[in-house]
């Protein structure tokens, strides 16, 4: 088949295995995403670790005790290991002196230890059921039966039914804990539902993509969210959306090349999504990083625009214009960065070139006092009412013009009675 027939055979849902593993994956990535907004959000995205690695020995309990890989007794086993993690982590770190990174750290490494010594004594136990049960470490999303979907699906229904009904208790506990503690809403109540459902839904996605993969797929999507809103309610539905997402595509990739793993695989999708939000999303680095040349290019341009008017206030029309150079003399920058700004303002229709001179047209006069006038006013300001010195107002004042909104200005002007001159005893222009 080519990728075009394989793609519709795919979400054809006619191969039951396939259909297993498209629906089980995709349950994990909403459930996994939403409560791992809450995670980011409550900074608890250490103790999923410890949770995740510390479902091992509680798995091969259960199967120690069951006899048999029934994911049910695997899963309260794993669950309740996991339980005794949190509480273990919470003794550690209320009752000692050791914080809570470092309780964490001992919990994880003891418990899964142990884990993994239980796991080679299972194996060498001569239970023929044992087979497939070190899949548990890395996931083996392929081998999900139609028994494994259902507890599966009852292990996110838990999640589904749990997030709407303290949707609004986890919003206010996260984001304002003294009015919730005012409204009788307990802290400790709270993180225990949060451990809760890191809890289930730890033990819903090991299979899928394993104890030690886990961590990063409760983690990632909200961390990708969290770059493209700050809402909170959007936050969990781009998170779900981000998990699905990832999810699809993971075991489409495993589908179209069959020796490829699942687990993995999700978790490199979700990786490059999280890595994009990080790069790309409005809040991300690389549009950080433009908006930040484009915010000292406009400076510079208002910077330029500023000295060609104060120059012309010196020389009070003994020539007909400023030089490049003057101007770059007169404010230390490079030559090449002034002709840019000129330029530049020249399209914008402020200045205009005759020969080797540059001067204002009416456009960039009138700009041109808008920012000395908010410079001087600023001055003033912070002299008459914060009491600073005058030869301490200017490297304010450089700073804050430029930021300054209309109805700021006219307020600065209005509280001080529109005055004439600056500290420095320089005529503050109010235009026409």
């Amino acid at each position: 088949m080519n990728f075009w027939e394989q793609l519709i055979y795919f979400f054809s849902f006619t191969d039951a295995n396939v259909s297993n593993v498209l629906i089980g994956t995709l349950l994990l990535g909403i459930a996994s995403g939403m409560v791992g907004t809450l995670v980011v959000l409550s900074k608890k995205t250490l103790i999923i670790d410890a949770i995740s690695h510390s479902m091992l020995p509680g798995i091969c309990i259960g199967f120690m005790l069951s006899g048999v890989k029934n994911p049910v007794y695997l899963m309260l086993g794993g669950m309740s290991s996991a339980t005794v993690a949190v509480y273990l982590i919470a003794e550690i770190s209320q009752r000692s002196k050791i914080k809570v990174d470092a309780a964490i750290a001992i919990t994880l490494s003891i418990l899964f230890s142990f884990g993994v010594i239980m796991l080679n004594v299972v194996q060498n136990s001569g239970n023929p059921n044992q087979s497939g049960l070190n899949d548990f470490l890395f996931g083996k999303a392929a081998s999900m039966l139609r028994k494994d979907l259902y507890m599966f699906g009852g292990l996110c229904l838990i999640i589904f039914i749990c997030l709407p009904v303290f949707f609004r208790h986890f919003k206010i506990s996260l984001f304002d804990p003294i009015f919730a503690q005012s409204i009788g809403i307990k802290k400790y109540f709270i993180q225990s539902i949060i451990s809760f459902l890191i809890i289930v839904t730890a033990a819903a996605g090991v299979q899928t993509v394993g104890i030690i993969l886990i961590s990063a797929m409760i983690i990632a999507p909200a961390s990708a969210a969290l770059f493209w809103t700050n809402n909170f309610r959007l936050t969990m539905i781009y998170a779900g959306i981000v998990g699905a997402g990832c999810s699809i595509v993971g075991v489409f990739i495993s589908f179209l090349l069959p020796e490829m793993p699942t687990g993995p695989w999700i978790v490199v999708m979700l990786a490059s999504v999280s890595i994009l939000s990080v790069l790309f999303s409005p809040s991300g680095l690389l549009v950080k990083q433009i908006q930040i040349r484009k915010n000292k290019k406009s400076i510079l341009r208002e910077n330029v625009l500023k000295t060609v008017y104060k120059l012309k206030e010196k020389i009070k029309g003994k020539k007909k214009g400023i030089s490049t150079e003057e101007v770059s003399n007169y404010r230390p920058t490079a030559i090449r960065k002034v002709r840019s700004a000129l330029k530049h303002l020249k399209r914008k229709g402020l200045v205009i070139k005759g020969g080797d001179y540059w001067t204002l047209t009416e456009n960039g006069v009138q700009e041109a006092e808008r920012i000395v006038r908010v410079h001087r006013l600023w001055e003033l300001y912070l002299q008459k009412y914060m009491h600073l010195p005058s030869n301490y107002v200017h490297n304010s004042a450089e700073s804050i013009e430029h930021i300054v909104t209309p109805e700021i200005e006219q307020a600065l002007a209005e509280v001080m009675g529109k005055p004439e001159l600056d500290p420095h005893n320089q005529k503050i222009p109010y235009g026409k």
